[in-house]
């Protein structure tokens, strides 16, 4: 008797414990389908340039997607100038003394680098402008930056719009 109650107690956890996996599996996933959705440039990256996420929005903005550009080096799509910027500003972040329950510091006292990103095909001393504002966040096992990058363009917004309403997304994720 006491064996099967154990048993059926066992079965019983494992159930809510499942239920609590599907819940928290739906929870990721929605905030997942709401960052993805966001129409600015999302990249985020280490002190060694490797981008572990980049939003769907790349291809708005660049003639990328972004599972061209996860887990590729961030360095290698700046001009050189924007480089020593970024990491400048990055180092800059992790010298600052913060306090042990602050896990995230803003880049460069939350103004904005101007940087310059190279496209396909793009000289790569040119570059298109955009405006970077960012966090390190320190809560994974490396420091890692989190950031938006907006076109510096005079006629970004009206040339985004116009690529807006003649891009036709399939949804598909990487």
């Amino acid at each position: 008797a006491a064996n099967r109650l154990s048993a059926h107690m066992s079965r019983k956890r494992k159930k809510m414990f499942v239920e609590d996996l599907k819940d928290e599996n739906m929870e990721l996933r929605r905030k997942e389908m709401i960052l993805r959705s966001i129409p600015d440039l999302i990249v985020v990256f280490d002190s060694s340039g490797s981008m572990s996420f980049v939003s769907q929005s790349a291809s708005r903005f660049l003639n990328y997607t972004s599972c061209e550009l996860e887990n590729t080096s961030f360095w290698d799509r700046l001009t050189e100038d924007s480089v020593r910027l970024i990491k400048s500003a990055f180092m800059d972040a992790l010298a600052v003394k913060r306090k042990p329950e602050d896990d995230t510091t803003p880049l460069a006292d939350g103004e904005p680098i101007s940087v310059r990103i190279i496209d396909k095909d793009d000289d790569k001393e040119k570059g298109l402008p955009f405006a970077l504002k960012g966090v390190v966040h320190f809560a994974a096992d490396s420091p890692e930056c989190v950031c938006t990058l907006c076109p510096e363009t005079p006629n970004a917004k009206r040339d985004m719009a116009h690529s807006n309403a003649i891009q036709v997304s399939d949804g598909s994720r990487c």
